[in-house]
């Protein structure tokens, strides 16, 4: 997998991400931001050796998501 298809599979979490933001409060929404918030964690921790910044993950998940 080269490089622009991880970018662009990050951006596709985001967009998810932010698009769950604005369904109804409840249980499904918090369970979809967390699995969200796992797996753009996992990929920071996993890409940080080469640049997470190249990746469009230079910031704070845990407050982008809540």
């Amino acid at each position: 997998m080269n490089n622009e298809m991880i970018k662009k599979y990050i951006s596709d979490v985001l967009e998810m991400a932010e698009a769950v933001k604005s369904e109804p409060d409840g249980d499904f929404k918090d369970g979809k931001l967390l699995a969200y918030n796992e797996v753009l964690s996992a990929l920071k921790t996993d890409l940080t050796p080469l640049g997470i910044h190249d990746f469009g993950l230079d910031f704070d998940i845990d407050r982008k998501l809540a």
